[in-house]
């Protein structure tokens, strides 16, 4: 079995918890990683629902885990549970890493995305969900010309608010004169196309989508003559952050690029 119920799971050393998490290829990034460090530990995928998150953390460390990682919806209970956070990651919101021995959470998402996203300015964010709230505070924080867009304008400028943003809310995607967009809506997971008239494209502008794997949104991009990227460096790079978070170690990418691709 690739995944676990978490009354169910199985001892282990480290864990993405998810709902649903049985797409998950942490395990096998992971397990890759740990096998090139020469390190015996286990990592496991366990679905949690949010409304069990912290019964199934509680259960989790009593049978030795070490340390979790949280996909959607949980990220902002992993938040509530951590006992310590550092100012970025309270600025967000929302943790995807906790340290079950010390109690200290953090978002490794942001500064991955920081570490796989080059391009210029300006920017245009899609969405404006967990995700786009990461996303967000670092380019905001690394001083980004940003622009907002998500399908219900409110919750856009609501985040803006909330997270104390410079960034514009725009009422329409438009992609003239944009250096990069990103997508971090749920289109892609679902397999939808968004409302995008591509034709407005800059050639060579960068599209950069937050999900792994193949979607309407990419493939647009690339008939738009658009550079592109898909989520997998970013869950690379977020996975290597957590296991340093977690242990100093420094990981190999490649080897866990491998591992996912």
């Amino acid at each position: 079995m690739s995944w676990f119920e978490w009354q169910d799971a199985p001892a282990g050393d480290y864990a993405v918890l998810g709902d649903p998490v049985s797409h998950s290829r942490s395990p096998q990034m992971h397990m890759a990683a740990y096998d090139a460090l020469g390190v015996p530990w286990v990592y496991r995928a366990v679905r949690v629902p949010v409304e069990e998150f912290d019964s199934a953390v509680a259960r989790l460390e009593s049978i030795g885990y070490k340390g979790l990682n949280c996909t959607v919806p949980l990220k902002e209970a992993a938040f509530r549970w951590a006992s310590e956070t550092d100012g970025t990651t309270k600025r967000i919101g929302a943790a995807n890493t906790l340290d079950l021995k010390t109690g200290q959470g953090t978002n490794t998402d942001a500064p991955g995305f920081m570490a796989t996203f080059h391009s210029g300015e300006p920017v245009l964010v899609l969405g404006a969900g967990g995700t786009a709230r990461a996303f967000l505070v670092a380019l905001d924080e690394a001083g980004y010309d940003v622009r907002l867009w998500n399908r219900t304008a409110d919750k856009a400028y609501r985040l803006v608010d909330e997270l104390s943003l410079s960034a514009e809310v725009v009422l329409c995607p438009d992609l003239e004169g944009v250096a990069a967009v990103v997508n971090t809506t749920s289109a892609s997971l679902q397999g939808e196309p968004l409302d995008i008239d591509w034709s407005r494209a800059q050639s060579g502008a960068l599209a950069y989508e937050a999900a792994y794997g193949r979607s309407p949104f990419l493939e647009s991009a690339r008939a738009a003559n658009m550079e592109t990227i898909d989520g997998l460096p970013l869950l690379v790079e977020q996975g290597a952050l957590a296991i340093t978070f977690w242990t100093g170690l420094v990981p190999d990418r490649s080897v866990m690029m491998d591992a996912v691709r």
